[in-house]
């Protein structure tokens, strides 16, 4: 089974080992791949692209507020705060 990302498409680097000598050997450094199920699907997803599932799902249910209606947030505040 290839280590790949289902939903980024990440996939292994080519990069090189340097000695003390700075003699170079060749080496893969592998995507930090899981097995998650999700809606009865097995998928092999990287961490970071489960992190960003984590955090879609927190703002679609309205935990996490995104940069915008935090900015929205503040301005009402400051006019309740103007009003009062």
């Amino acid at each position: 089974m290839s280590r790949i990302c289902l939903l980024t498409g990440k996939r292994a680097n080519k990069a090189n080992n340097r000695s003390h000598s700075n003699v170079a050997t060749k080496k893969t450094q592998e995507v930090n791949l899981q097995t998650r199920r999700i809606n009865g699907v097995k998928l092999r997803l990287s961490s970071s692209a489960l992190k960003s599932l984590k955090k879609f799902d927190a703002i679609a249910k309205g935990e996490i507020l995104t940069k915008r209606q935090k900015k929205i947030k503040k301005t009402a505040d400051r006019k309740e705060a103007a009003k009062k």
